[in-house]
């Protein structure tokens, strides 16, 4: 009797286990990254990286408000080029679209992880060709 009760433990425990992460293909419309295929089909000649973000995925540029009583300026995303702090959203305006391979969005608290705590408001990290 001990081994049918030790059998269906295992099993429920097997079978409540969770379904393995998709993985990401380069498949247009992922949530937090912008694969070259995807920057190259909506691209126009003269665009900026930051006008492609906001035409793209505007959300990455959105503040969700700010996050201390003494300082009311909402956090926004820091900005990184091939691994090296780039600087604020706006420094994006005098990057050319040509020139990027891939974006992706990390939220805050990915970017806090990987960066430090002063990154509330989420990275944006830009691989260029």
């Amino acid at each position: 009797m001990k081994n049918l009760y030790a059998a269906a433990a295992i099993f429920l425990s097997l079978a409540c286990g969770s379904a393995p992460m998709p993985v990401v293909t380069g498949a247009p419309g992922h949530r937090d990254v912008l694969f070259q295929a995807e920057i190259d089909t909506n691209k126009t000649p003269g665009m900026t990286v930051y006008d492609l973000i906001s035409h793209l995925r505007p959300e990455y540029l959105r503040s969700r408000g700010s996050n201390s009583l003494r300082d009311t300026t909402p956090p926004t995303a820091i900005v990184y080029l091939d691994g090296a702090k780039f600087g604020s959203l706006d420094q994006m305006k005098s990057l050319s679209a040509d020139r990027v391979f891939q974006i992706q969005y990390l939220s805050a608290a990915d970017a806090q992880t990987r960066f430090g705590m002063d990154h509330t408001g989420g990275a944006i990290l830009i691989t260029s060709k």
